[in-house]
């Protein structure tokens, strides 16, 4: 091997950085309800920051927005299959996201009827199309379990496509719905916030607040995600310029 290929090779292998060999490079893609997903990136690929991609789907394709292009670098796991992103998205596939958009209020409402007619004890919050039509997914809450299978065939018939009910806590249903908190500003859950941490009443008595449940809960009924980071080094909304 010639001294200018040996060289090469050596500076590629550093700019990997020592032990990165077989490690994928992934990125953060956003959906709809604030959903955020680990996605590989094809090797010699750049997508900034705020860039709409089209990403491998499960069964599919979907269009997300790219919120973080460096979350590090993952070993391949053997159970846990991780979708790329395939493309930036194009100004006509932007418009189709936007009509399936317009779409999903007519959608949730016909769940939610086909939900009473069949008596199930279940709150459904949201509706979301994937990209290219091949699955409606409606997300739900519960008390308990809920036997919905004959639920998924009667909109599997109306709407003509594969359809996924996913159950979530009423934190996440609250981030999906969006709303307006106590401080008068956007829910920091639909915001900023990419991660629920616990929370304990502990953080509201060590702030020295009163343990009033309406001044110390969200609008998910649960306690607020910002006695998370409240406190003497100042809240976390601030420090990103969300919270006033």
């Amino acid at each position: 091997m010639e001294d200018s290929d040996m060289n090469r090779r050596t500076e590629q292998e550093g700019a990997r950085g020592p032990g990165t060999e077989g490690l994928e490079r992934l990125s953060q893609v956003r959906f709809k309800g604030h959903r955020i997903e680990l996605y590989r990136v094809p090797e010699d690929a750049v997508f900034t920051e705020g860039t709409a991609v089209i990403v491998e789907a499960d069964r599919g394709h979907d269009l997300g927005v790219l919120v973080r292009s460096d979350a590090g670098r993952l070993a391949p796991r053997p159970n846990k299959q991780i979708l790329a992103i395939l493309r930036a998205a194009t100004d006509e596939e932007l418009r189709h996201l936007s009509h399936l958009r317009e779409e999903e209020p007519a959608a949730l409402r016909t769940c939610r009827e086909r939900v009473e007619i069949a008596g199930l004890q279940m709150r459904v919050v949201d509706a979301e199309y994937q990209f290219d039509g091949n699955r409606v997914t409606f997300y739900f809450t519960a008390e308990g379990r809920v036997d919905f299978r004959a639920l998924v065939r009667d909109l599997a018939r109306i709407f003509h496509t594969r359809i996924e009910l996913r159950q979530i806590q009423q934190r996440e249903a609250t981030r999906r719905q969006g709303d307006t908190g106590p401080c008068g500003r956007p829910l920091c859950c639909s915001t900023f916030l990419q991660n629920f941490e616990p929370v304990t009443l502990k953080m509201a008595k060590r702030q020295n607040l009163a343990l009033t449940p309406v001044r110390i809960s969200g609008m998910c009924g649960r306690l607020l995600c910002c006695l998370t980071y409240n406190g003497e080094e100042g809240c976390g909304g601030c420090s990103s310029g969300e919270c006033p």
